[in-house]
């Protein structure tokens, strides 16, 4: 639970204060690594320094029968004694050397911490040669200096040494907060750059180069975005006018089957009609939602052609034969990538639409052709073509007119888009006439 909140507050904490706290906590936490390093380091050279002056100090140690050397200052404190501890000069509370037999008789000093008064200091001791009139002897010669005393040069140590790296760091802390301002700077570009309101069209992004592939993904992915927003507002308002038409005239026939304007025999078939053309705009309103989900899924698998091409066929064999119309299905079976249930309802559209444009007893039909990687679906007809005035609105949702269509086709041209294929529709021309259409949806290059 608490690791569970720790890396939701890490996942959420702002931008600058993560940068800011983890550069400048790692730049500091260098700092006071370094400035221990230095401290220690240091203090062990001034220590060894200060051993070996008092080292030095012991022979200005004034002797029995020998004069102190000449503008030499003896140590804080001295003792003189014999080699059994005995005292015979100096300070009498400064205790003996208790390891007397591990001094050197060639004078090398010894250092030590010892106690006098109660206080702590710091302690050379050696042997040295006394000469007189027995001969030479050997007296033990101590000089001592208080702890205190030298901890006073390691206290200023910090202040005297290490100031310029704390001033190196804080020039450093200046120039992380400047560059980290810079860089939220150049993100508050980047978010002026992608548009910053609902209605802010995203703008010419000047800026870090890292940044830049991001920003011309997100500038597409909103331009995109609102796109599909305004085409789903179009459509929907649209879609309101076309189903409120007719529901306005199917309640209109029934008012005047209830006043009796006009006998139900006659009323009956056309609000039957009515009923037809709603319920056909109903499915096909449904058919572009579950294109919605297709484009969004953006799974397709390879679907024998031949085979939607005859679910088709078989179920709007009524109209062709009520129509007397000659069908034919041509080609060899092919598969292309799409989703079954769309390329049925394209299949279906475009025959719906070549059935409606064909004359009685005329002929229509669909071919299946592969030309290499290229794969194509054609359906044909003997209508009367389409209109130049009606070409540029061909694919444009509710705008049937007089040899267009209207929802039809544009479902179908989006269907296609959605699967990766191209669709047109072409004038098939014969000694200068127009004898019928040809909607061609394709898969993959030409040849």
């Amino acid at each position: 639970m608490r690791r569970s909140w720790c890396t939701r507050r890490f996942r959420t904490a702002s931008l600058r204060s993560f940068l800011l706290v983890g550069l400048l906590g790692g730049l500091w936490l260098i700092v006071a690594l370094m400035t221990a390093a230095l401290y220690v380091h240091t203090s062990l050279q001034l220590a060894e320094a200060q051993d070996r002056r008092l080292q030095a100090a012991l022979s200005r140690v004034p002797l029995a029968g020998l004069p102190a050397p000449a503008g030499l200052q003896p140590p804080t404190y001295h003792r003189v004694s014999t080699m059994n501890g005995d005292w015979l000069a100096g300070e009498p509370g400064l205790a003996a050397f208790p390891w007397r037999d591990t001094l050197s008789p060639a004078g090398v000093p010894q250092l030590y911490f010892g106690h006098l008064g109660g206080t702590l200091v710091r302690v050379a001791a050696a042997a040295r040669h006394v000469p007189g009139e027995a001969g030479e002897t050997l007296r033990l010669v101590q000089a001592a200096e208080p702890v205190s005393r030298r901890w006073a040069g390691w206290r200023d140590l910090p202040l005297n040494t290490l100031a310029w790296l704390y001033t190196l760091a804080g020039a450093m802390s200046l120039l992380v907060i400047g560059c980290v301002a810079i860089a939220l700077r150049w993100l508050a570009r980047a978010r002026v750059a992608l548009g910053g309101g609902q209605h802010d069209e995203p703008r010419d992004y000047d800026g870090p180069s890292e940044l830049r592939p991001a920003v011309e993904r997100m500038q597409q992915l909103h331009r995109r975005q609102r796109e599909w927003v305004d085409q789903q507002r179009r459509f929907l308002a649209d879609a309101s006018h076309q189903l409120r038409t007719p529901m306005s005239v199917l309640r209109t026939q029934l008012q005047s089957a209830i006043a009796g304007d006009a006998p139900a025999a006659e009323v009956l078939p056309q609000m039957l009609h009515t009923v037809d053309r709603a319920a056909g705009l109903v499915h096909q309103l449904l058919s572009l939602t579950k294109l919605e989900q297709i484009k969004r899924a953006g799974e397709l698998q390879a679907v024998d052609l031949r085979l939607a091409a005859r679910d088709a066929v078989m179920e709007l064999s009524p109209l062709i034969a009520a129509k007397r119309l000659d069908f034919a299905l041509e080609g060899e079976p092919c598969q292309a990538p799409a989703d079954a249930v769309m390329l049925g309802e394209l299949v279906r559209n475009l025959l719906a639409n070549a059935i409606h444009h064909t004359p009685p007893n005329g002929r229509l039909g669909i071919v299946l052709r592969a030309y290499g990687p290229r794969v194509e679906l054609v359906v044909w007809d003997e209508g009367p073509g389409v209109d130049d005035q009606v070409r540029p609105r061909l694919f444009q949702p509710f705008s049937a007119a007089k040899g267009g269509v209207g929802l039809g086709l544009s479902i179908c041209r989006q269907i296609a888009d959605a699967m990766g294929a191209s669709m047109n529709l072409y004038n098939r021309v014969e000694d200068d006439k127009v004898i019928g259409v040809d909607a061609v949806v394709a898969w993959g290059q030409g040849p």
